[in-house]
């Protein structure tokens, strides 16, 4: 007959085993899982997500000028500018994004140097009714990056602070019909986007990064936690940085570190998707946002 000693083990470990692995489990979905990429599948989706970033006039380092003549009698030049033939990631990103930033500060070196394009398309925040969320100077400049599609013009923005940037000699958007035209383009551009993205259960959080993987998959990421840097590396085969990496996946949560801990980057100066409030909860596991 079973002793109650061993009886009263066998009943723990039946408490204590699916204990374990359920926080085995949440500890690897919380830590790893929820920033894993997700890839598009529906032909309908993927067909008008390339069609839009085909359409969009992103900058990049690698976009290079052809001078073509038009006439063999002419004598006349154009130049026209042309893509590459490289892989590419595009990111997406507004002004004001600091997880964005991160991003091209920490992973674009690497990938360039993985012979990756990097192809950058900015847009301006929708207004918010009556208020606006991009000022005169943000708007002339996004205008003019589509337009001529300078990458050291983009350079040159990103790396003055808001406050410093005066847009100097770039016409201004508002006082032109064509190029206002260009500043609705990359909201546009945005909203035609987001759907799409969210018929495949994609977060809209920036920045928003898209790529194909080795097998042409249309992969897109909501990277607004460096933890979800590799899986783009991974996909590209490119090598990672071991020492980061490491130390990224073994961030704990906050919600189980002493006080005072240092929170995940997915909750700490996150930019809010154009439109939404900017105290609400835009990463990985939030509810998807109406725009």
């Amino acid at each position: 007959m079973m002793s109650r000693k061993v009886l009263l083990w066998a009943m723990a470990l039946v408490v204590i085993l699916p204990t374990l692995f359920g926080l085995g489990y949440w500890f690897y979905w919380d830590q790893f899982q929820r920033y894993a990429p997700v890839t598009i599948t529906a032909p309908a989706d993927v067909a008008a997500i390339q069609s839009l970033l085909d359409r969009a006039d992103y900058v990049s380092p690698d976009f290079q000028k052809a001078v073509l003549t038009t006439g063999p009698a002419s004598g006349v030049t154009t130049a026209v500018t042309q893509p590459v033939s490289k892989r590419w990631v595009y990111l997406v990103t507004f002004r004001n994004c600091q997880p964005c930033r991160a991003y091209e500060e920490i992973e674009f070196p690497r990938l360039q140097a993985g012979g990756i394009e990097t192809r950058v398309v900015p847009f301006a925040l929708a207004d918010n009714g009556a208020t606006k969320q991009s000022t005169p100077e943000e708007r002339s400049t996004i205008a003019e990056l589509w337009l001529n599609r300078s990458w050291p013009l983009y350079q040159q923005w990103r790396n003055t602070p808001v406050e410093s940037w005066k847009a100097e000699n770039i016409d201004v958007a508002d006082d032109d019909m064509a190029r206002s035209g260009v500043v609705w383009a990359s909201r546009e551009f945005i909203t035609e986007l987001a759907p799409l993205l969210r018929n495949s259960k994609v977060n809209i959080a920036y920045p928003l990064i898209i790529w194909r993987n080795k097998n042409n998959e249309l992969r897109v990421c909501s990277c607004t936690s460096n933890k979800a840097y590799h899986f783009i590396r991974e996909d590209l085969g490119l090598p990672g940085d071991l020492e980061t990496d490491v130390r990224d996946l073994l961030h704990f949560p906050k919600q189980i570190l002493p006080s005072g801990s240092e929170s995940s980057a997915s909750s700490s100066s996150l930019a809010p998707a154009p439109g939404l409030n900017a105290g609400g909860n835009y990463g990985p596991d939030s509810a998807p946002s109406s725009f």
